[in-house]
């Protein structure tokens, strides 16, 4: 049905106007108001694909989702329109001030690059060539993603072998009869195991097994996913893929992104030295990339005095969650409220819950926001936000509501315990909803722009930005209330737990010590857990930036992939050689989000480090600055030049130092380097 509209809403289009006639209010205008109605009817079948408990419905939607973007991808290859297209943009001069806004000149820009990236100027067998690529991408897209959707597998683990790790955290089932557990190989499973498990041996087994899920279906279909976007890039006459992609982005070339990582290499390789140190005196060893988090939390504990689990009691889920939302009412103004009485035909599971979203006075209605964050078969395995329903002005001149949803996994426990949440998950909720936040407050005219649809390497920076509030004394204390408060029956559950009927009820908020002690920690192996980010950029930059064609099609992907991991971080696989997992095929970040665009992750912190240490740092809570940066940056969306909102908000160029300085980089050594930070953004040539 919606592809029936986009047919016939650009084929009259098409038979109204001539290119002689085209201009931005009869030709540019009408295609975004198509658009719009295009995103707003289908957004939300996306999001069966990652949620839905029914197998049937996850597989409708990828197939309803290939449909719509290869039709899509058709109207970006319909030449009448282009012809409309191109006049429009060939029509009006570089300075469009007088004639269209910002905003309106952003998206003639943006409509009229999507016609030239999806080879509407290409001729002959090239241009077939290209249209047959553009759909074959769509194809595998969806076949890689429905296969992280299938259920990981498991593996059987006696409870010897499991020494140190808390049963109630892990997706598992006991045989009696042998006295063994069978253990899913979810995320949150999988990270329990890495964090807790005192048996080498089952922390080497769980990590290679974690690295090597979907490989048999998902390694060619990645192979050949990179092939094709190189090929397609170099049919464009671009020299890579990743070219091709920056141009439009703050950051604008692969030389560009090199550079950045590079220098983080320098600024992190001393700091990262002496982790591996300290981590090679307690193994004896070198230490292994199934030792890190395991050694990371025992440093936590005996020296930091950090225990995640006792940490994870005084942040049970629901409460947690809706002092989160009330923070971000502080902060942006807002009143989220429950809606209690959603029938279950409006959810997608009796786990989610939903809330509407208002200005604080309730004088005007913002959106729908809701939430789902715990595991269950064929859920999404990793966290993130979907949009299902954008904001823009119609065709009525009225702005349409938002509908919003968190997607996370975080850990279960026993029916007698609430879900309870590591500091690591709170910290990946707050990001998530900040996602969420901008994605409500988002408010340009097109759906194109909406919320975070900001360029590639901006777009995580004000979720990122949140991640700071999670480290706050004053807000950790507010977020949390120890779980035994809740019902009688986990009062019980405690006491159980401590083995004493008598034990002394913990206080309702976390202590003074226990957060200055997981304060203290936050740069404990910053340098390392850094590093591994820019390999995995650097992992992406080779892959999209091959020095020829040829070059790309002799990578090894696993074996590359492998390799960073161990050079960048100083930490070995779980067996010797590189012939050990294919972790690039395990998720979907080099795929559909992060594609030539992971070094991003790392630029946007250092963005959002800036924002924190500029705005927040010395009154975190204070509504007058969440109300600037809400006006200065998450109004916008996309629809206004980033790198002109930021230096706006900041009153200057942003630097690294704020950075370096936050994982603990800058140091009276090396503080000469604290302004080395190339500058970026569309002022710089």
């Amino acid at each position: 049905m919606a592809t029936n509209r986009l047919r016939s809403g650009v084929t009259h289009l098409v038979e109204s106007v001539s290119p002689q006639q085209a201009t931005f209010e009869n030709a540019i205008r009408p295609l975004a108001e198509i658009d719009n109605e295009v995103k707003s009817s289908v957004q939300y079948m996306a999001l069966f694909q990652a949620v839905s408990p029914s197998p049937e419905l996850r597989k409708a939607s990828s197939a309803a989702i290939s449909i719509i973007d290869k039709a899509y991808l058709a109207l970006f290859q319909h030449e009448g329109l282009f012809a409309l297209v191109g006049a429009a943009h060939g029509n009006y001069s570089r300075s469009r001030d007088d004639i269209i806004d910002e905003e309106d000149s952003r998206l003639l820009d943006r409509f009229h690059r999507m016609f030239v990236d999806n080879g509407i100027e290409l001729a002959g067998s090239a241009r077939e060539r290209y249209i047959w690529i553009s759909r074959r991408l769509i194809d595998l897209r969806v076949a890689f993603m429905e296969n992280l959707s299938n259920d990981p597998g498991y593996v059987w683990k006696a409870e010897n072998e499991l020494e140190g790790v808390p049963l109630d955290t892990l997706e598992l089932d006991k045989d009696y009869l042998s006295a063994v557990f069978r253990i899913s190989l979810a995320k949150p499973s999988v990270n329990s195991i890495l964090v807790n498990c005192h048996n080498a041996d089952t922390r080497a087994e769980i990590f290679l097994k974690s690295q090597t899920l979907y490989q048999e279906k998902n390694v060619p279909i990645f192979r050949e996913i990179i092939n094709l976007r190189d090929e397609a890039a170099r049919l464009l006459g671009f020299p890579s893929y990743a070219t091709q992609k920056l141009r439009q982005q703050l950051v604008k070339s692969p030389d560009r992104v090199r550079s950045l990582l590079d220098q983080l290499d320098r600024a992190l390789q001393p700091m990262a030295q002496q982790e591996l140190q300290v981590l090679h005196k307690v193994l004896m060893k070198p230490p292994r990339l199934s030792d890190f988090d395991f050694q990371h939390n025992q440093i936590l504990k005996e020296k930091y005095h950090v225990d995640q689990e006792l940490v994870a009691e005084y942040f049970p889920a629901q409460v947690t969650m809706r002092r989160m939302l009330n923070i971000f009412e502080t902060l942006f103004a807002l009143a989220i409220i429950e809606l209690d009485n959603l029938t279950e035909i409006c959810k997608w599971h009796p786990d989610v819950t939903a809330y509407e979203v208002w200005e604080a006075n309730k004088s005007v209605f913002v959106g729908y926001l809701y939430i789902d964050i715990y595991p269950r078969p064929g859920k999404y395995n990793h966290a993130a936000n979907f949009n299902i329903y954008p904001s823009y002005v119609g065709r009525d001149g009225k702005r349409t509501s938002v509908a919003s949803a968190l997607v996370c996994n975080v850990s279960r426990n026993s029916d007698d315990q609430p879900p309870l949440l590591r500091h690591r998950e709170v910290i990946t909720i707050f990001h998530e909803l900040g996602h969420g936040i901008h994605d409500l407050l988002g408010k340009s005219k097109y759906a194109m722009f909406h919320g975070h649809r900001n360029v590639s390497d901006f777009s995580e920076a004000p979720s990122q930005l949140l991640e700071y509030w999670c480290w706050v004394p004053e807000c950790l204390k507010r977020l949390s209330c120890h779980y035994s408060y809740l019902s009688p029956k986990y009062l019980q559950h405690w006491k159980t737990a401590k083995a004493s009927k008598d034990a002394l009820q913990p206080p309702m908020e976390i202590p003074d010590e226990i957060v200055h002690n997981l304060v203290a920690a936050k740069q404990l192996n910053q340098g390392i857990l850094t590093l591994r980010q820019v390999a995995f950029s650097k992992f992406d930059m080779e892959i999209h930036n091959p020095a020829s064609h040829n070059e790309i099609e002799a990578i090894d992907f696993s074996k590359l992939y492998n390799l960073l991991l161990q050079d960048m971080t100083g930490l070995q696989g779980p067996q010797d050689g590189l012939n050990w997992g294919s972790g690039h095929a395990t998720s979907s970040h080099y795929i559909w989000g992060q594609e030539a665009n992971y070094y991003s992750y790392l630029f946007t912190r250092i963005l959002a480090a800036d924002m924190w240490y500029t705005h927040f740092q010395s009154a975190p809570l204070n509504q007058d600055a969440g109300l600037k940066y809400r006006k200065m940056i998450l109004n916008y969306g996309g629809s206004q030049d980033e790198w002109k909102l930021l230096t706006s908000f900041l009153g200057r160029d942003p630097t690294i130092q704020a950075y370096l300085k936050d994982i603990g980089a800058i140091t009276l050594e090396n503080k000469g380097e604290e302004n080395t930070f190339e500058r970026f953004g569309n002022n710089v040539p």
